[in-house]
């Protein structure tokens, strides 16, 4: 167990220095996950399972004295979540907590405990976006290495163009295309075929549904992102070129749009994603279902040693059953 001694830290006990700053980010006030998650809190289970029904499809003519056609809803998939713990430990001798710590009233140490929680969070949510094309992946973290499944609630991946559809009609897809080009790298051209794509989503029961992006999500810092921004600049502005790249005179043909650039993820860094933020909810989409907020305890002293400890908790998970409302690409113009 990693244990801070005086050793570790010596410029706190030295006299010669006068200012020690702890530096850490504020992860509590940028909070990401929950701009494309729905949070459920105080889950009370440790298994949590969700299922639907789905609704009818259309009203049918009805000739004189004929009996009316009926139909019957189709039972929808199951999704389980099941709670994960999380957490860290702070260990410190008692002679650096007394002599070093608390000399240089840095007693908030220990709230960088809580950050790693805040960090992990963002980090694993993200990982999700960064595996969307993916059944599951290897997680590795300080304790080693395990895997974690994201399929959806059909057993395939968040963004597939194999999406089993409830009733047994033909798979819906949200894999960016335009009809001829799939996986589109972002351009206007990707943003008009994102809408395509959403537009031929079927519910369970092969009928349309009213998905409207509103919200792209990529990677903070990437190309993807300053053509996001640089789109909507033009689309905002409107009048002559209103198409970025584009000496034509038409303006664009979509609304503006807000961009998510997430700074957590870390492989996968040109992948990008558009969902109807109207549809995050417990029916669409990714789920955040958490049983413990982030929680800092201590100090507990060692008996034996006077070891100072902190630690900070949380227990959640992640998943989806139902993504209609996520449309994405690998930004490769490619299959």
């Amino acid at each position: 167990m990693a244990l801070l001694t005086l050793g570790d830290a010596v410029d706190l006990t030295d006299v010669a220095i006068q200012k020690v700053f702890l530096k850490e980010t504020d992860l509590e006030k940028n909070t990401y996950f929950d701009k494309y998650f729905n949070v459920e809190k105080n889950v009370v289970d440790y298994y949590l399972k969700d299922s639907s029904l789905s609704g009818l499809g259309q009203a049918a003519r009805i000739t004189e004295n004929a009996v009316i056609t009926s139909e019957a809803p189709v039972q929808g998939f199951d999704k389980t979540y099941t709670q994960v713990e999380f957490g860290k430990l702070l260990p410190v001798t008692k002679q650096l907590w007394k002599f070093g710590i608390k000399k240089r009233n840095l007693e908030r140490v220990a709230s960088a405990l809580k950050s790693a929680c805040l960090r992990y969070r963002e980090v694993f949510c993200a990982d999700k976006l960064d595996n969307s094309y993916s059944t599951s992946f290897t997680k590795t973290d300080d304790s080693g290495s395990y895997s974690v499944t994201v399929s959806g609630g059909d057993s395939v991946a968040m963004i597939s163009n194999a999406h089993t559809r409830e009733d047994g009609g033909t798979n819906w897809n949200n894999r960016v295309t335009d009809g001829t080009t799939v996986n589109m790298d972002m351009d206007y051209d990707a943003i008009k075929a994102a809408h395509r794509t959403a537009s031929l989503i079927l519910d369970p029961k092969g009928q349309k549904m009213d998905i409207q992006i509103d919200t792209f999500i990529c990677t903070r810092g990437t190309a993807v992102a300053f053509r996001l921004k640089e789109i909507l600049g033009a689309i905002k502005a409107g009048g002559k070129n209103s198409i970025p790249g584009s000496a034509d005179n038409d303006a664009a043909g979509v609304n503006a749009f807000n961009i998510l650039e997430l700074p957590y993820i870390t492989t996968n860094t040109l992948y990008w994603w558009g969902f109807d933020s109207r549809m995050k909810g417990d029916e669409y989409g990714l789920q955040y279902k958490e049983s413990q907020p982030i929680s800092l305890e201590g100090p507990n002293v060692v008996f034996k040693t006077g070891e100072i400890q902190y630690k900070a908790m949380m227990i959640f998970d992640i998943g989806h059953n139902d993504a209609r409302n996520f449309t994405g690409s690998k930004n490769t113009n490619a299959a």
